[in-house]
C-alpha cells in the first residue's frame, strides 16, 4: 500500500490536513470511540485546544476524514458522467483504474475508516456522504447502460454490477502493495479485464 511521506510542516504550524490525516489512523488502529480528543492531540504533538480551533467535536473529524476520501472518490471518476463519445469499455476501464489508483494513493487507515466509519457519523453527516456514495453509483451505471445500450455488455442487473464492481476495487486496494510484482496501472488492467469478461456481450 503506497503511505503518504510525512507533512514537512511542525505541530507548531499545524492544519486541518495534518489532523485528519493522524486521526483517520488513530481511528482505524484504535477504533472511533476508542480515541479521545486527547489522544488525537497528542499524536499531532499539540495541545486539544489546538484541535478544537477546527473542529468542533470527534464525530467532524470522523467526518471530515470520510467525505474527504468520497469526495475525491468522486472526482477521480467525474469525467465519466457525461461522456457520450468514449465506447463505453475504454469508459469501464478508466472508471476502474481511476478509482483504484486513487485509493491505492491514499493512507490505507484513511480508505478503511471511510468504509467502516460510517455508522458512526450523525445522520446529517451520514446522509451526506450517501449522497455522494450515490453520484459515484450514478456515474458507474451510466457507463454500464451505455455498455448495455452499444451491445458491448449483457447485463440483467446494473445496480447489482455496479456494487460489485466497487467492491472489487476496494478489496484490491487492500491487498495491494507498491512493492509487488505488478504495479498500480497494471493490477488495475488486470481487474478491468476480469469484471469485462463476467459482463461482456
Amino acid at each position: 500500500m503506497t503511505m503518504r511521506q510525512q507533512p514537512a510542516e511542525k505541530p507548531s504550524s499545524i492544519k486541518r490536513s495534518w489532523i485528519l490525516e493522524k486521526a483517520g489512523a488513530l481511528f482505524w488502529q484504535k477504533g472511533y470511540h476508542s480515541t479521545s480528543m486527547r489522544d488525537i492531540a497528542l499524536v499531532c504533538k499539540c495541545k486539544p485546544a489546538n484541535i478544537y480551533n477546527y473542529f468542533a467535536s470527534k464525530e467532524d473529524i470522523l467526518y471530515e476524514v470520510i467525505l474527504d476520501i468520497t469526495e475525491q472518490t468522486v472526482s477521480s471518476i467525474k469525467h465519466l458522467e457525461d461522456d457520450e463519445t468514449t465506447s463505453p469499455v475504454d469508459q469501464l476501464r478508466s472508471l476502474i483504474k481511476s478509482h483504484f489508483k486513487f485509493l491505492v494513493s491514499k493512507k490505507q487507515s484513511s480508505v478503511l475508516i471511510s468504509d467502516t466509519g460510517l455508522k458512526e457519523l450523525t445522520a446529517e453527516h451520514r446522509k451526506a456522504v450517501i449522497q455522494l456514495r450515490d453520484k459515484y453509483d450514478t456515474i458507474m451505471r451510466r457507463v454500464i447502460r451505455r455498455g448495455i445500450d452499444s451491445g458491448d455488455f449483457s447485463v440483467k442487473d446494473d445496480k447489482i454490477v455496479t456494487y460489485f464492481i466497487s467492491s472489487v476495487i476496494m478489496r484490491s486496494s487492500i491487498w495491494f502493495s507498491p512493492k509487488g510484482q505488478l504495479s498500480a496501472d497494471e493490477v488495475g488492467d488486470e481487474m478491468f479485464d476480469f469484471v469485462y469478461r463476467g459482463i461482456k456481450a
